[in-house]
């Protein structure tokens, strides 16, 4: 697991533009981010807390890249104790340790999509179409590849864990929202990410690169901005 660069600030409120850069290959899906782009591509964070943006209590950063066909998206979330409750798909892993991001790329504040995974490589998805938490569908898939390497050993408070690395392909066909098959350069749209710590030995912490700044991730006016370039 690359070593994360603590940076933190007081608040991290506003964030300007988060820049989306291609892929130069192809991408493995294994949760290891060997290949070079990933350390070409912007970072998102570190983390802050979401309620109240103040420095969070271990280190999380994100990075985004994109080809023709997937969005892409990397976690690195420092973690003395590795731990997940739920190994099966659409189990609710938001209540326990977990990364997210949430996607708005039509930017009209009501449809947008849920994507989780657990430290077990579990995955839950969800679509929104009315605003806010309203017109939830549990049916809706992302049809995301994904993987998670554990740096350490899951499930296992005897040792001590550096982290776990989260890797996702997210295909743009299945996103909502979308007005044309991929996004071109300059378009941009709106978007946050999340990491939950809680759950036995956590601090019960939600964590945002841009924070909420109150008690609900769906918080669609407090999302970040991604710009699309090459």
């Amino acid at each position: 697991m690359r070593a994360l660069f603590f940076a933190f600030v007081l608040c991290a409120c506003n964030r300007g533009d988060y820049v989306v850069h291609r892929a130069a290959g192809a991408l493995q899906i294994d949760g290891v981010l060997a290949e070079s782009f990933w350390d070409k591509a912007a970072v998102a964070g570190p983390f802050v807390r979401s309620i109240d943006g103040k420095p969070a209590s271990a280190a999380t950063e994100a990075r985004l890249l994109l080809d023709d066909d997937n969005l892409y998206v990397a976690f690195q979330s420092e973690d003395p104790n590795v731990s997940g409750k739920f190994s099966k798909d659409d189990e609710p892993l938001y209540t326990s340790n977990v990364v997210e991001i949430f996607v708005n790329p039509s930017g009209d504040s009501s449809r947008y999509d849920e994507i989780e995974v657990a430290p077990t490589n579990a995955l839950f998805d969800a679509s929104f179409t009315g605003g806010p938490r309203k017109w939830m569908d549990l049916a809706w898939s992302s049809h995301a590849r994904h993987a998670v390497h554990v740096d350490g050993t899951l499930n296992d408070s005897r040792d001590v864990d550096r982290g776990w690395t989260v890797e996702l392909a997210i295909p743009f066909a299945s996103l909502t929202g979308m007005d044309k098959p991929r996004p071109q350069r300059g378009d941009r749209w709106k978007f946050n990410l999340y990491r939950l710590r809680q759950g036995p030995g956590q601090p019960g912490e939600g964590q945002a690169f841009s924070p909420p700044m109150r008690g609900d991730f769906h918080a669609l006016d407090r999302f970040a901005t991604m710009r699309f370039e090459d």
